[in-house]
C-alpha cells in the first residue's frame, strides 16, 4: 500500500491478487447496506463500466453519497469492452450493463491471471461461470466479510434479511436457506 501525494492510498497491483469487476447491483446493495467499502478491502483494484456508474449514480438514492465517494476515491471506470462479443451477449437477453462487465472481465483476464466478476443476475452469473471465471455477488461479500470477522455472523444474517424484507434483492429460497443455516452455525 502506497500513500500518494494526492491524498488517496492506493495499492500497488501485485500478479497474484484479484481484480474485482463489478456490476450495479453489488454497488446499489452493498450501498444500502454500508458495506460498499468491503469491496475496496476485499480486491485492491476494483471497475467498472461507465453504463454501471450512469445506472448507480441516482441523487435520490440513500446510497447515492457512499457510490460517490467510492468513484471518486477507489472504484475505477474502464470502457475496455469488446463490442462483438456484446453483441452476442446481449442477444442472450442480458442488460447493457452485465454485457459491458463480463465483457470488460474477458479484457482484463487477457492480462491478469485473477480476475473476479462481481455480479448478482443469475443468467449473468451462468455466463461468467460457462467463460470459466470465478465470480461471487452481494451475499458472497457478506459471507467473505463474516469469514473474515468484520461481520459478526449474526450481523450478516441481519444483512441478508434486510435485503430480503426490505429492497428488491432477489434470491433463491434454496441459496437463503443454505447462507443463513452456513451462518448459523
Amino acid at each position: 500500500m502506497m500513500n500518494s501525494p494526492y491524498g488517496r492510498t492506493f495499492f500497488l497491483q501485485r500478479e497474484n491478487e484479484p481484480i474485482g469487476i463489478v456490476n450495479s447491483s453489488p454497488l446499489i446493495y452493498l450501498g444500502k447496506l454500508g458495506l460498499l467499502d468491503l469491496l475496496n478491502k476485499f480486491f485492491p483494484k476494483v471497475i467498472t463500466v461507465q453504463t454501471v456508474k450512469e445506472e448507480v449514480l441516482d441523487e435520490a438514492s440513500p446510497e447515492y453519497p457512499a457510490l460517490q465517494n467510492a468513484f471518486s476515491d477507489w472504484l475505477a471506470v474502464s470502457d475496455d469492452v469488446e463490442t462483438s462479443l456484446s453483441v452476442n451477449l446481449k442477444e442472450m437477453g442480458l442488460h447493457q450493463g452485465e454485457v459491458d462487465v463480463i465483457s470488460l472481465a474477458l479484457r482484463q483476464k487477457e492480462e491478469h491471471n485473477n480476475v473476479v466478476v462481481i455480479i448478482d443476475d443469475l443468467a449473468a452469473r451462468e455466463v461468467v461461470r460457462a467463460l470459466g471465471m470465478q465470480l461471487t455477488g452481494t451475499v458472497g461479500v457478506i459471507l467473505r466479510a463474516s469469514t473474515q470477522g468484520i461481520l459478526s455472523n449474526k450481523e450478516s444474517i441481519a444483512k441478508i434479511n434486510f435485503l430480503v424484507e426490505s429492497t428488491s434483492f432477489r434470491i433463491s429460497p434454496s441459496l437463503y436457506s443454505r447462507v443463513i443455516s452456513e451462518l448459523m452455525k
